[in-house]
Order: C-alpha cells, then sequence, then structure tokens
C-alpha cells in the first residue's frame, strides 16, 4: 500500500463504566469513517470490526439478498492481498478467527488475532474496503455458499416464521425483503455448476423464480436492445450489481470501526489512520472507474457496450433501492413508517396467523405495532413495557397464567426494532390446557394492559416531585438503579465480541454513548416518559394485534376450518404481485420464499369484545419493589489493597479446600482479579441416584452393583425441570437483580449453582437448597400443574425431535449413541416419559437422600470471605443432613454394594477398525446431507502433570495443534474452492470416562493390600471433521474429506519449522489467555473439582489435593511449543492416515437431495457398517469402555500381557494391584481423606 498519513479529528471522550478500564479515543477521518480506539492493557488479542450502514434493506427488489452476497464477497481477496485465503489463512496461522453478519440495517466484518500480528491481519482486512477484487470466478462460485446458508435455514422453526412475518408486510416496505439470497434470486453462475437438482427446492412458488422467469429479465432484455439474453448475461449483471452496491453503500461516511487491542492508542492510531483514511468514497468518484472495470479477470470486456450498460444500468438500480432504507443514526429525522397495518389483512385487526412448525411447540405471539424508539434508547417506553408485561413474579400476566396450568413461559420484547418502526411482541409457550384456552390467555395479556394504562394515566396526574407516590414511577426509579448498577458493575468482555457490537452502536448512537445507550443512567422517578408510556399503553389493544399461532393443533383447527385450500391473500400471493390488501381474502396461503404454507383468519366478534372489555376477576397488579437488590457493593474487607483494583493478568492462585469431612468438602477462593462485588457458589451433589439404580448380583454373597438405569435418569430430568418451573415464579426478582440460578443432573450428580452480586448470593442459594431439600409433599415443589408441564414440554421435545433436527445433529446425536450414551436412545427415552407419573418422581426425590454415600463438594468464590463462606458451608450441610435423617429413618437395612465412580462414559474403537453408520433424516425440509468422521485416539489423554504419563501430554498437545492447522485449508479447500457446503469445518474434541461398575467386579482374588486404583477417568482425544451439503451425497463428501487428509499429509510434511512454530505459539498464547468473567473462571475450576476430585482425594489414594490439575492448560501449552514436524507427523499417521492404527467413525445423514439408497449392512474386513439402530446397538455392544486397563485382545491373554504396555509407571502397577485386590476398597470411593488434607488445604 502507498501509505500517508493525515490527521484525524479528535472526538468527545467516551462514557464508561466504573468497572471499565479500558481507554479509548474517538476520531474521524478526513474521507469521513469515524473510527474508535480501544487500549485493552489486559487482552492477548487484537481486534478490529467494520459495520457499514447498509443491510438487506437496501437490497434492489430485482435481486434479493444482494447486501448478503456482497458480505461474502468481500472475503475473497483484495489488489493488495489477491490470494482468495490469504486473510482466512494469516488468522488461522497466529491464532485468529473471523466472522460477518448482515442485518436489515447493518452488515458488519469482524476478525481478532494475537496481539503481535495486530497490525498485519488489520493490513489485510482494511483493503477488503480499499480494493477487494470480486472476481468473476470468486462470484459464480461464493453465490454457491449463499445457497448453502439458505438451504441450512430451511429447517429453521425461527426462520419459517420470519419469513411468514414478512409475508404479512406491505410488499413497498424495506422490511419485506427477502435477506438471505439463493441461487435462483442471485442467478451468479450457470445450473451446471451446481450440486443437486435446481428443481429441489421447497415448492412450486419457488420454482417460479427460474432463469426465464427472474424479475431480471425485463432489465437484461432492455440491455440488449429487446432481443434474448444468456446464462451468462445474468451472471455478468449480478456482478455487475455488486459492484455498485459496495460502490453506492461501502462508502467511509457510511461506516463506523473499532480497534481494540493492548497496543496504546497511539499505537492503534498510527495503524488506523493510513490504512482506512486511503478508503475510497467510489460514489462521489463513481465516473472515474467506468471506462475500465477494477477486475483484470474480466479485462476482455472491459470496452464491451453490454458491460457497461449492466454497470450504468446496475448502479442505477442500486441507487433506486438504496432509498428504501431509512437512515440508521439516531440522529436523523425518520418519518414513522410500520410495514403492518390493518389494511394489508382487509381493514380489520385483530387477525390470527397460524403456521406449523416443524418442532412440537405451541406458541402463542401478540404481535403490536408501535412508533420507533430507535432515537430514545434511554427513555424508550417499550424498555418498560417489556419489564412489566415479562415479569414473572406474583401478580404478573405470567404467574396468572402458570397457576391456571396454561403456559411455560412468557417473554415481551421488541421482535423488530428499527428506524422506522417497532413491532412489539408478547409471546408464550403453551400447555396442552392452554392451547385449548388460548383466547383467555389473550385476554389476560390484554386485561393487564388495560392495568397498565391506568397506572400510566396516574402517573401523567401525579406531580414530577412525588414519583415514589406512584407504582409506575417507581418501578421506573428501581429499574433504571438496577441498569445503572449493572453499567457500573459490568467488566469488560472478549474484544472479539466488543468490537462488532460497539461498531453497531456508533453508528445508531455516536461515539459518546456508545457504551451507555440503554443504561438509563441520567434516569430516575422523575424523569419517566409519562405521555410517551401512556400513548404507547394504548396501542396494547387488540384492534392494534397480529395473533400468531404456531402448533399442530392450531394449524387442525384451521384445516378443519378452511378444508385445506390455498386462498390468494395479496400479503402472499404466489404470483408475488404487491400486497395492498383490496384483494385480500382470508385462508390458507404460501409464503415466496421458503414455501411456508399458513392461515390467516379472523377472530371471532364475540371474542374481540371480551378482549377489550375484559372482567375485574383477574388478580393482576404491578410488581412489588425487588427485595433482591444489593444493598451493599463494597468489597470484601479480606481483601489486599493491591487485590481492589482490576487485575485480569494476575495469574490465577487455585482453589483451596478449607474444610474435608466424610459428608461433604468445601473449596474457596477470594477473588483477587476482578475487583467486582459478585461471587459463584456452586453445591455438586455426588449420588450414584443421578442415573443409576443398585441391581442384586447372582451369588449369595455378591454385592449389589450401581448400573445406569434409563428411567432414573429420566427421573433426574423431570425433577430438575419440575424444579425450575416450580421456582420461576419466586426466583424471578434475583434474576432482575443480577442473580441468576441452575439446577442440573449430569452423570456425576446434582449440581446447583448460583450467582451474582455477593451480598444477597448466600441468601438465594440457602433458600434454593432449602427448597429443593424438601421431601415432604404436602409442602415441597413436587405439585401436579408443574408435573404436567414438565412432561409435556420433554415428551413433545422427544417426539419432535427427529423431524425438527438438522441434520448434521443427527449425525452427532448417532455417533454419540454409539460412543458416549448408556441408553437406548430418544425412541426408549420417548416411552419412559410418557410413562412417567409424578408419584415416580417424588419417590425417586426422597431415593436421592437416602443415599448414605453422597458426598458435597461446594465451591465458593469470588467477593466472599473464608469465614462466610464456611458459615455457608455449615448451614448447607445441616440442611442436607436433616432431611436426609429424615428419610433414612424410613429405610430398610442398607444394602452391600459395589463401589460406584461418578462421571461419564465414552466406548474404545479397536485400532484399526472402522464403523460406518448410515440414517436418513427424517425432517421432511431437510434438504441437507452430513458427513461428521471422528477419529478417536487410542492414546489416554492428558489431564494433569501428576495424573498422565509424558506419552499422553505429547499425544494431546500434538492433536490439539493438527486440529488448528487442518482447519483452515479444510475450509478453503472443500467450502470455499469445491463448494461442498455452507458448513465445512472441525474441531478438537475431548471426552471422559470414568471406571464401569464391572471394573469393580472382577472375579479375580488376591492379598494385595487395597491400592486406589488409577485413574478414575481416562481422558479421549479425537479430531473432529464435519460437512453439511447439499452439492454431493455423503459417500462422495466422505471421500472429498479423505481426499483432503490425505494431501494435508504432503502439507504437513513439507511444512517449515518457523510456520509450525506459529501455529504453536498462536494455539498455546490462546489456551492460556487471561480468563475475564468470575463465571468461567468458576466453571473451569469446578469442572475440575467434579471430575478429579475422586481420583485425588479418596482414601487409600496416592495422590494428593496438590495433584488436582489446575495448570493443565500450562502444561499442554508448553508441550505445543515444543512440538516439531517429525512428531506431528507420527500422530497424524496412526491417528488419520494409518489403517492399522487409526480407530474411525463416519456418521452419514441423507436429506432429500440426496436420500440414502435401499442398502443392507455389510461386513468388509474391520469395518461395521449400521443402516438401523438396531445394527448400531448390536455393534454397540462390541464395544468395551475406554479404560487403560483394559485393552482388546485375544481369549486367553493374560492380565500380565495387558499390563505390559505400562509396566514402567507406578500408578499402572497400582491399578494392576487394585483389579486384583478389589474386594478389599469397599465402599469408600467417595469418603474424604480427613484431617491430613485439611491441613494440606
Amino acid at each position: 500500500n502507498n501509505i500517508t498519513m493525515s490527521d484525524p479529528k479528535y472526538l468527545p471522550p467516551v462514557v464508561k463504566g466504573d468497572a471499565d478500564y479500558r481507554t479509548y479515543r474517538p476520531i474521524a477521518l478526513d474521507n469521513g469513517i469515524t473510527v474508535l480506539l480501544a487500549h485493552d492493557p489486559q487482552s492477548k488479542h487484537f481486534a478490529a470490526s467494520v459495520s457499514v450502514h447498509a443491510g438487506a434493506s437496501s437490497d434492489p427488489r430485482a435481486l434479493p439478498g444482494l447486501a448478503h452476497f456482497c458480505e461474502h464477497m468481500c472475503f475473497l481477496g483484495s489488489r493488495a492481498y489477491p490470494e482468495e485465503n490469504e486473510y482466512k489463512q494469516y488468522l488461522a496461522q497466529h491464532g485468529g478467527k473471523s466472522n460477518a453478519a448482515t442485518s436489515m440495517s447493518h452488515t458488519t466484518y469482524q476478525f481478532d488475532v494475537l496481539a503481535d500480528h495486530g497490525e498485519k491481519a488489520l493490513d489485510i482486512f482494511s483493503n477488503f474496503f480499499i480494493s477487494p477484487m470480486f472476481t468473476k470466478s470468486g462470484t459464480q462460485r461464493e453465490v454457491q455458499a449463499v445457497d448453502s446458508e439458505n438451504s441450512k435455514n430451511l429447517v429453521s422453526d425461527g426462520r419459517r416464521r420470519l419469513q411468514v412475518l414478512k409475508s404479512l408486510a406491505d410488499k413497498k416496505h424495506h422490511y419485506s425483503k427477502f435477506s438471505t439470497g439463493n441461487k435462483l434470486t442471485l442467478p451468479a453462475c450457470a445450473p451446471e455448476h451446481y450440486g443437486g437438482s435446481v428443481g429441489n427446492v421447497e415448492s412450486e412458488t419457488r420454482t417460479q423464480i427460474s432463469a426465464k422467469k427472474h424479475p431480471l429479465e425485463g432489465i437484461l432484455k432492455d440491455i440488449n436492445s429487446g432481443g434474448g439474453y444468456s446464462e451468462t448475461d445474468t451472471a455478468d449483471f449480478v456482478r455487475a450489481a455488486l459492484l455498485a452496491f459496495h460502490q453506492r453503500h461501502y462508502r467511509p461516511k457510511n461506516m463506523t470501526a473499532v480497534m481494540i487491542g493492548p497496543q496504546s492508542l497511539d499505537e492503534l492510531e498510527s495503524w488506523v489512520v493510513p490504512r482506512f483514511g486511503q478508503i475510497p468514497d467510489r460514489w462521489l468518484n463513481k465516473d472515474a472507474g467506468d471506462g475500465k472495470d477494477e477486475d483484470g479477470d474480466i479485462a476482455a470486456t472491459d470496452d464491451d457496450k453490454k458491460w457497461q450498460a449492466m454497470k450504468r444500468v446496475a448502479a442505477q438500480l442500486i441507487g433506486e433501492s438504496a432509498g428504501d432504507a431509512p437512515p440508521v443514526s439516531s440522529d436523523a429525522a425518520v418519518e414513522p413508517s410500520s410495514a403492518f397495518r390493518p389494511e394489508l389483512q382487509g381493514g380489520k385487526w385483530p387477525v390470527v396467523v397460524t403456521n406449523k412448525p416443524i418442532q412440537s411447540v405451541r406458541k402463542l405471539d401478540l404481535l403490536f405495532p408501535l412508533p420507533p424508539t430507535w432515537n430514545m434508547p434511554d427513555k424508550s417506553p417499550t424498555s418498560l413495557l417489556s419489564h412489566l408485561f415479562g415479569h414473572e413474579g406474583p401478580g404478573s400476566p405470567f404467574a396468572y397464567l402458570q397457576d391456571a396450568g396454561h403456559i411455560t413461559s412468557l417473554t415481551a420484547g421488541h421482535r423488530i426494532s428499527g428506524p422506522d418502526q417497532t413491532l412489539f411482541q408478547i409471546g408464550v409457550n403453551l400447555t396442552e390446557e392452554g392451547e385449548n384456552q388460548w383466547k383467555e390467555v389473550a385476554k389476560v395479556i390484554f386485561d393487564y394492559g388495560r392495568m397498565v394504562c391506568r397506572a400510566a394515566a396516574e402517573s401523567l396526574a401525579s406531580e414530577e416531585g412525588d414519583q415514589c407516590k406512584n407504582e409506575l414511577r417507581c418501578i421506573w426509579d428501581e429499574v433504571a438503579a438496577l441498569d445503572r448498577m449493572r453499567f457500573h458493575q459490568t467488566s469488560p468482555g472478549a474484544v472479539y465480541s466488543f468490537a462488532p457490537s460497539v461498531a453497531q452502536s456508533i453508528s445508531k448512537h455516536g461515539v459518546k454513548s456508545c457504551l451507555s445507550a440503554g443504561n438509563r443512567l441520567n434516569e430516575n422517578g422523575d424523569t419517566l416518559p409519562t405521555e410517551e408510556t401512556l400513548k404507547f399503553c394504548q396501542r396494547i389493544i387488540p384492534e392494534n394485534c397480529i395473533v400468531e399461532r404456531c402448533s399442530d393443533g392450531a394449524w387442525k383447527e384451521m384445516e378443519a376450518m378452511y378444508g385445506g385450500k390455498l386462498s390468494y391473500g395479496g400479503s402472499s400471493g404466489s404470483n408475488g404481485e404487491e400486497n395492498d390488501g383490496s384483494n385480500f381474502v382470508f385462508g390458507k396461503q404460501t409464503e415466496k420464499w421458503y414455501g411456508v404454507d399458513y392461515y390467516v383468519s379472523p377472530v371471532n366478534e364475540e371474542d374481540v369484545l371480551r378482549w377489550e372489555r375484559g372482567s375485574g376477576e383477574v388478580a393482576l397488579h404491578l410488581p412489588k419493589p425487588n427485595r433482591y437488590i444489593p444493598r451493599s457493593l463494597e468489597l470484601c474487607e479480606d481483601l489486599p489493597k493491591d487485590a481492589r483494583t482490576q487485575r485480569i493478568e494476575k495469574p490465577i492462585e487455585p482453589p483451596k479446600l478449607i474444610a474435608n469431612k466424610p459428608n461433604g468438602r468445601l473449596w474457596w477462593r477470594l477473588d483477587d482479579r476482578y475487583a467486582l462485588p459478585k461471587a459463584s457458589v456452586t453445591i455438586l451433589l455426588r449420588t450414584a441416584t443421578s442415573e443409576n439404580k443398585l441391581q442384586p448380583r447372582a451369588g449369595p454373597s455378591a454385592n449389589s452393583r450401581w448400573d445406569y438405569d434409563a428411567e432414573i435418569a429420566m427421573q433426574s430430568r423431570f425433577l430438575t425441570n419440575i424444579f425450575s418451573d416450580a421456582l420461576a415464579q419466586d426466583t424471578y426478582d434475583s434474576y432482575l437483580a443480577g442473580l441468576g440460578w441452575s439446577l442440573s443432573k449430569s452423570s456425576s450428580g446434582f449440581t446447583l449453582s448460583c450467582s451474582g452480586y455477593s451480598d444477597r448470593l448466600s441468601d438465594l442459594a440457602i433458600k434454593i437448597l432449602t427448597d429443593f431439600c424438601h421431601v415432604d409433599r404436602s409442602q415441597n415443589f413436587l405439585k401436579e400443574s408443574h408435573f404436567i408441564t414438565t412432561k409435556d414440554k420433554i415428551v413433545r421435545g422427544l417426539k419432535s425431535y427427529f423431524e425438527s433436527t438438522r441434520a448434521d445433529s443427527l449425525a452427532l446425536y448417532y455417533r454419540d449413541l454409539l460412543l458416549s450414551s448408556k441408553g437406548d436412545g430418544v425412541v426408549k427415552n420417548l416411552e419412559l416419559a410418557e410413562a412417567m407419573e409424578l408419584a415416580d418422581v417424588a419417590k425417586h426425590h426422597r431415593t436421592i437422600w437416602s443415599d448414605d454415600d453422597m458426598v458435597v463438594d461446594i465451591f465458593y468464590t469470588g467477593n466472599v470471605s473464608q469465614q462466610d463462606a464456611e458459615e455457608f458451608f455449615d448451614k448447607s450441610l445441616a440442611i442436607m443432613e436433616r432431611t436426609r435423617s429424615e428419610v433414612l429413618q424410613e429405610r430398610v437395612e442398607q444394602t452391600k454394594y459395589s463401589p460406584w465412580v461418578p462421571g461419564p462414559f465414552e466406548r474404545r474403537i479397536r485400532p484399526g477398525e472402522e464403523i460406518e453408520l448410515h440414517f436418513a433424516s427424517e425432517n421432511p425440509k431437510e434438504e441437507n446431507g452430513a458427513v461428521i468422521v471422528t477419529y478417536q485416539s487410542q492414546v489416554e489423554g492428558f489431564k494433569g502433570k501428576s495424573l498422565s504419563s509424558e506419552e499422553s501430554l505429547q499425544q494431546s498437545a500434538a492433536i490439539r495443534l493438527l486440529c488448528e492447522m487442518i482447519k483452515e485449508p479444510l475450509f478453503n479447500e472443500l467450502r470455499t474452492k469445491q463448494q461442498l457446503g455452507y458448513i465445512v469445518s472441525n474441531y478438537y474434541d475431548v471426552n471422559y470416562s470414568s471406571r464401569q461398575a464391572d471394573f469393580f467386579d472382577s472375579s479375580i482374588s488376591s492379598t494385595a493390600s487395597p491400592v486406589q486404583p488409577a485413574p478414575l477417568t481416562t481422558s479421549i482425544d479425537s479430531l473432529v471433521v464435519y460437512v453439511l451439503s447439499r452439492k454431493e451425497e455423503p459417500t462422495e463428501v466422505a471421500n472429498r474429506i479423505d481426499d483432503f487428509l490425505l494431501n494435508f499429509r504432503s502439507r504437513l510434511e513439507e511444512m517449515s519449522s518457523s510456520e509450525i512454530d506459529d501455529y504453536a505459539n498462536a494455539l498455546a498464547l490462546a489456551l492460556t489467555k487471561p480468563i475475564r468473567k468470575l463465571g468461567n473462571e468458576a466453571s473451569i475450576h469446578m469442572s475440575k473439582i467434579r471430575r478429579y476430585g475422586p481420583e485425588t482425594l479418596n482414601k487409600g489414594s496416592c495422590y494428593s489435593v496438590d495433584d488436582l490439575p489446575w495448570d493443565n492448560l500450562e502444561v499442554l501449552a508448553g508441550a505445543i511449543r515444543k512440538l516439531d514436524g517429525k512428531i506431528l507427523l507420527q500422530v497424524y499417521d496412526s491417528l488419520v492416515m494409518k489403517k492399522e492404527s487409526r480407530s474411525r467413525i463416519k456418521s452419514f445423514v441423507y436429506g432429500k437431495t440426496f436420500p440414502l439408497k435401499d442398502e443392507k449392512p455389510n461386513w468388509n474386513g474391520e469395518k461395521f457398517s449400521a443402516f438401523s439402530i438396531e445394527e448400531l446397538m448390536k455393534i454397540r455392544k462390541t464395544l468395551i469402555a475406554y479404560d487403560p486397563s483394559k485393552k482388546y485382545q485375544n481369549p486367553g491373554s493374560s492380565l500380565w500381557n495387558m499390563l505390559g504396555k505400562h509396566k514402567t509407571t507406578m500408578r499402572y502397577t497400582a491399578a494392576a494391584a487394585a483389579i486384583v485386590g478389589v474386594g478389599v476398597w469397599g465402599t469408600m470411593v467417595l469418603k474424604g481423606k480427613g484431617e491430613k488434607t485439611q491441613k494440606q488445604g
């Protein structure tokens, strides 16, 4: 680049929060682009984002999806960096990533990279906007990626409902435009360039958008002086339109950018000014380039009159459509213009829009067009309405309707928020009873709306100084205070997500308010926008409402009413005419782009009158004062002075084990990095009863054994869901006050997690724990209404799983069913769920507390003293012990049983074995097929220095690095070049497998002394490649993956040591980058306590608390930096290339483009194939647990041969002793080590 410097204009400073340690410098360059520079001293990465203030609203009607297509094309090289994959390759090699997104109003680009490589990455990035290539060959290929992305969306209920909503909009309004685009709307290359069948589309409506009937037909005929046109002409015109769109909208004055990293503000400015200052305003200088196209790829047509005519017509088309979209700045004067009006649906609302979901849902949404609030982020009446209608506490619509058994959830907020319109949505998920009573549900919401209107009128009548005498003013004051607290008590997050969100915010709110907009920093009870609030409330009425129903039941009602006949409604007629409402009729309609059928129907006049008049019988009221608002935001008195300011770069010290009792352990860490009044507490109830059942064994002296039981696991699932449903109302205030909680079950037991402001956190956690410990049915949470709601949700989810799951997710499901699932899959789980009774769940709840060997791990971290943590621990144990005592009094004599090890499970694939799973998608809308290829390592993965061998460390390090090295070339070859599909990727997968019960049932006896078997948990590494495609059939996609992996070996062999070092250093830094949030830190520490606590702290173990692998990522990073090409090749060959050593699973799912052929399963050497669940389960029975103490052997092989591999490692010798002396180890597997470990803590 010919870089020249120019002085920027410095803009007013940014308003930031008290906990924001970053410094900012907003500048405006001479060419008009606004840039925010941000210095983050804690970040290891540099990130950048550019937001272009144009999106799908600016698309020409003749070319839907053009803005999205332009987004894709910008990544494919520039004149300074012409290689299409240079950007992604550079980022991949230096620990970076990138993305882009197109909305109706913005197109936003982002990347991050290791800080030392930020300037070069920024140079490549900036040239996308200075001199993009937009080559003809790239255009022809990349439109296939757009089409693949669209095909992926066809099976998404959310996307399908969005398209139905757009079909209801005024066709002259920009919101009605189809934003994604596909190969039919963007005919950038001939059909033979596509895989699959062009005619294989959603409906006949879409097939009408063919080359001959495309809206470009008239334009191209005019360009050709009334003559015909070819597919080459359409492709060239699309490309001309792309260039014109970029010229018109990618102007510096139409862009905002954010650059953030550890570099100083002066250094960032020196990077940005000469680069982004070069972005030209091609629209002002559009005549300068008309004589010669910038792209040498079509040099032969530079002087061709047809090409010049195409460019002129395309520029005119883009210029005309640019006026469709309103300006995005909140300072701009925008005339309100709603896309939704009653006259578009026959002249009178409410109307009901009904569509059939793919998933089993029962949705009811009430949609209200309102004036735009884009320019009033701090005084938005819709934010107050969202708070009121979406409240879940007593007196709210949610509480009333949940108690009535009609709904499971309720949300309120923007469905659309734009510069010219707002569409406010109140959405509920209905129960089966609620589905039958949906009109009553709507009535309650309208009743609440009238009550809010009365409160707004009272606020308007009250004096400003008496805000606390009026409920609505008090609520506004409280909400504003909570927003301010959140703004000032939130530390900065990752730079990668920060950059794009702030780049868009600048375009809307300007640089000064780009961080603070919407946080109501200057609001209180006196500033309630009373007049605006009243006006908005007065529009939450039936005659301003579109009712949207989405369920199978609603669909059947409409079919019965209309007989399934199609009717032309101007909103969505298949002939594509504009919707002016003049010829609208009720009945069945077909959406244009996805081919979604839906009904539009009127509401009975009697029902409308009931909605309008309401009744005084419903017990609704406004929210009461929030009892969970923190009383204090002070930091803990025990915190040293130097820890009272944020220091994210400080290494994290591991938690301390400060209490170790037979029935529980307390882990604690006082936060010394974030300097925020927040904390996190996690309670893990380690119990076999979460998923297992005691099964008697043969023989008079044989102990019973904990075996996995699918029914028990389902009961636990019901239990946790019922509990969450039951506490929703009572704990909603805590959510609003910045406190969150969850209860979950896993193979380790039950986990209760609470986090947020430390002042009231322990109160909330004790309350929730107490509620969970109540076993008396007359007092506890196990109510019939919550059971019915939970059963309905679980059963519906399982029933629709196969019909609603995307092909790639389904491929993962079948793979995991083979490898890691202990159950029999969705079908069996559905049977269990349908048969479940509340009495079963209640009995299971008591069984949990009757487990004598339950051990509790509590981890309290953050702004909490050791004394407070110990008090909480004692209270928690006392609560649980009272419950256990109550339950144990009723129990008969304790059954003797073998040990149980908590944790997950995975099966081992034999070396040299290949398994193929072939299944058809049951989703009727799924056009794509999927392939997921998994290579399972035969060397146990690395867990920690004390828990793993050097071989494991090196193997895990190598597999992690190989996964990073493969990612970009895989994407470039299969996605960018071959265009197999929109989703092409790979990842490193790590799973864990715990000792299984049969390990402790060994029939070998010995008098050897009892030694802790080690390891109790095995780590398993895998390399996974996956592709979602409708271009080729799945087996051919798998062949392409094989070809790539074969060719990658050559690339790996030729790779220089410096290139390997770049990848290694990037990955090592990524693994060890500072954790920025307390919640993430707590989750990482708790996962290690959960996974390795039993292994290191059990009685008789050769380990101690010091052996917990707190620093395993740092150790891994060091090992990664030591890797060389020779080691990588050895691991790659063993894992991927050599048939005799690799363990591979290929999971295929077939969509309707390439359906599964009717073939029988086959056996070919060491390859198994399964074409049904029965065959999959048959293969599964041949696999054993992934356990280093077991190897696949020929019958008759000895124990000593099995142990030969590990004869030099002491802990594997200990494992051998444990195998032959397992009977002595007994049931002490989860008991603590007592005073010795406590002193170490």
